[in-house]
Protein backbone atom coordinates (compact mmCIF):
# COMPACT_ATOMS: atom_id res chain seq x y z
CA UNK A 1 0.00 0.00 0.00
CA UNK A 2 1.47 3.38 -0.95
CA UNK A 3 2.23 5.66 1.99
CA UNK A 4 -0.14 8.32 0.60
CA UNK A 5 -3.03 5.84 1.09
CA UNK A 6 -2.27 5.48 4.79
CA UNK A 7 -3.31 8.99 5.82
CA UNK A 8 -5.79 11.77 5.04
CA UNK A 9 -6.29 15.32 6.22
CA UNK A 10 -8.28 15.78 9.41
CA UNK A 11 -11.73 17.33 8.93
CA UNK A 12 -11.52 19.13 12.29
CA UNK A 13 -8.07 20.65 12.79
CA UNK A 14 -6.66 20.14 9.28
CA UNK A 15 -3.65 18.06 10.37
CA UNK A 16 -2.41 16.47 7.15
CA UNK A 17 -1.75 13.01 8.54
CA UNK A 18 -4.87 11.57 10.18
CA UNK A 19 -4.17 7.87 10.58
CA UNK A 20 -6.01 5.33 8.43
CA UNK A 21 -6.60 1.77 9.65
CA UNK A 22 -8.32 -0.77 7.43
CA UNK A 23 -9.59 -4.31 7.65
CA UNK A 24 -11.34 -6.58 5.16
CA UNK A 25 -13.46 -9.69 5.30
CA UNK A 26 -15.00 -11.28 2.21
CA UNK A 27 -16.67 -8.59 0.12
CA UNK A 28 -16.73 -6.10 2.98
CA UNK A 29 -14.16 -3.81 4.48
CA UNK A 30 -13.92 -1.01 7.01
CA UNK A 31 -11.80 2.09 7.20
CA UNK A 32 -11.16 4.10 10.34
CA UNK A 33 -9.50 7.50 10.39
CA UNK A 34 -8.25 9.17 13.55
CA UNK A 35 -6.41 12.43 14.01
CA UNK A 36 -3.64 12.02 16.59
CA UNK A 37 -3.72 15.78 17.25
CA UNK A 38 -7.39 16.62 17.94
CA UNK A 39 -9.06 13.20 18.16
CA UNK A 40 -11.46 13.58 15.20
CA UNK A 41 -12.47 10.17 13.87
CA UNK A 42 -14.36 8.84 10.87
CA UNK A 43 -15.56 5.33 10.09
CA UNK A 44 -16.67 3.80 6.79
CA UNK A 45 -18.07 0.34 6.13
CA UNK A 46 -17.62 -0.60 2.50
CA UNK A 47 -19.19 -3.31 0.37
CA UNK A 48 -17.28 -4.38 -2.74
CA UNK A 49 -19.39 -5.39 -5.73
CA UNK A 50 -17.45 -6.32 -8.86
CA UNK A 51 -14.37 -4.46 -7.58
CA UNK A 52 -16.39 -1.27 -7.07
CA UNK A 53 -16.57 0.09 -3.51
CA UNK A 54 -19.93 1.22 -2.10
CA UNK A 55 -19.94 2.98 1.26
CA UNK A 56 -22.82 1.51 3.24
CA UNK A 57 -22.13 3.29 6.53
CA UNK A 58 -20.28 6.52 7.29
CA UNK A 59 -19.91 8.28 10.62
CA UNK A 60 -17.73 11.06 11.95
CA UNK A 61 -17.04 12.04 15.56
CA UNK A 62 -15.76 15.35 16.78
CA UNK A 63 -12.55 15.08 18.76
CA UNK A 64 -11.95 16.57 22.19
CA UNK A 65 -8.27 15.65 22.20
CA UNK A 66 -6.08 12.62 21.75
CA UNK A 67 -3.56 10.58 23.67
CA UNK A 68 -1.02 7.86 23.22
CA UNK A 69 0.24 5.70 26.05
CA UNK A 70 3.19 3.37 25.67
CA UNK A 71 3.71 1.06 28.65
CA UNK A 72 7.25 0.31 29.76
CA UNK A 73 8.70 -2.16 27.29
CA UNK A 74 5.56 -2.21 25.14
CA UNK A 75 3.58 -0.58 22.38
CA UNK A 76 0.14 0.94 22.32
CA UNK A 77 -1.79 2.85 19.69
CA UNK A 78 -3.37 6.27 19.55
CA UNK A 79 -6.68 7.04 21.23
CA UNK A 80 -9.21 9.84 20.96
CA UNK A 81 -11.42 11.62 23.45
CA UNK A 82 -14.99 11.75 22.08
CA UNK A 83 -16.19 13.91 24.92
CA UNK A 84 -14.45 16.33 27.21
CA UNK A 85 -12.33 14.12 29.52
CA UNK A 86 -13.02 14.42 33.23
CA UNK A 87 -10.30 15.54 35.61
CA UNK A 88 -10.31 11.98 37.00
CA UNK A 89 -9.47 10.52 33.57
CA UNK A 90 -6.74 13.11 33.00
CA UNK A 91 -5.31 12.45 36.48
CA UNK A 92 -5.19 8.69 35.75
CA UNK A 93 -3.39 9.23 32.44
CA UNK A 94 -1.00 11.72 34.02
CA UNK A 95 -0.23 9.26 36.85
CA UNK A 96 0.72 6.56 34.34
CA UNK A 97 3.04 8.95 32.53
CA UNK A 98 4.58 10.77 35.47
CA UNK A 99 4.70 8.08 38.17
CA UNK A 100 4.53 4.72 36.40
CA UNK A 101 7.03 5.22 33.56
CA UNK A 102 4.62 5.20 30.63
CA UNK A 103 5.52 7.36 27.61
CA UNK A 104 3.33 9.24 25.18
CA UNK A 105 1.31 12.43 25.17
CA UNK A 106 -2.06 13.98 25.94
CA UNK A 107 -3.60 16.76 23.85
CA UNK A 108 -6.89 18.56 24.44
CA UNK A 109 -9.10 20.34 21.92
CA UNK A 110 -9.77 24.02 22.67
CA UNK A 111 -13.08 24.94 21.06
CA UNK A 112 -12.61 28.69 21.52
CA UNK A 113 -9.22 28.67 19.77
CA UNK A 114 -10.16 25.97 17.25
CA UNK A 115 -7.00 23.97 17.90
CA UNK A 116 -5.52 21.29 20.08
CA UNK A 117 -2.92 21.99 22.74
CA UNK A 118 -0.38 19.59 24.15
CA UNK A 119 -1.16 18.97 27.82
CA UNK A 120 1.61 16.52 28.70
CA UNK A 121 4.39 14.58 27.00
CA UNK A 122 5.40 14.66 23.37
CA UNK A 123 4.02 12.87 20.31
CA UNK A 124 7.46 13.00 18.71
CA UNK A 125 9.69 11.47 21.36
CA UNK A 126 8.39 8.19 22.74
CA UNK A 127 11.56 7.79 24.76
CA UNK A 128 11.35 11.13 26.56
CA UNK A 129 11.47 11.14 30.33
CA UNK A 130 8.49 13.00 31.78
CA UNK A 131 9.48 15.05 34.77
CA UNK A 132 7.39 14.79 37.93
CA UNK A 133 5.80 18.13 38.72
Amino acid sequence: MPLKDMYESCNQCGFAFARVDTEAWGKSSARRLMCPVCGWTAYDEIRWDEDQPHVIKHSESKGFGAFRLIPPGGYCGYNAFHERPSSEVLHSLRDLMVNKGWKGYISLWNEAEGKASLLLGSPLDKFAVIEKK
